[in-house]
């Protein structure tokens, strides 16, 4: 089993700003190498989200939430919760 995977997360809806991400691109996020079994809260918090509620996750294609575990090669997107009325 692999000891380290790399993922990129990418931010859109304005957390990137709120994060103050110095030369911020959205087309490429911000790519990571964690320890395998590594899970999206761990990653979100060493890069200063603190409310993780706010927002909704997406890898691959699919909702997950902040207890995924992060695999080799995964791209993240966290965006706002939107409702409407």
């Amino acid at each position: 089993m692999a000891r380290e995977v790399s993922v990129r997360i990418k931010f859109f809806s304005g957390i990137d700003k709120e994060l103050n991400l110095q030369n911020y691109d959205p087309a490429s996020g911000v790519a990571l190498t964690l320890p395998s079994g590594t899970r999206l809260r761990r990653a979100l918090k060493s890069l200063g989200v603190a409310d993780l509620s706010r927002n909704i996750y997406f890898s691959n294609g699919k909702r997950i939430s902040v207890w995924a575990k992060l695999g080799d090669g995964d791209e993240v997107s966290c965006l706002r919760a939107s409702g409407g009325g």
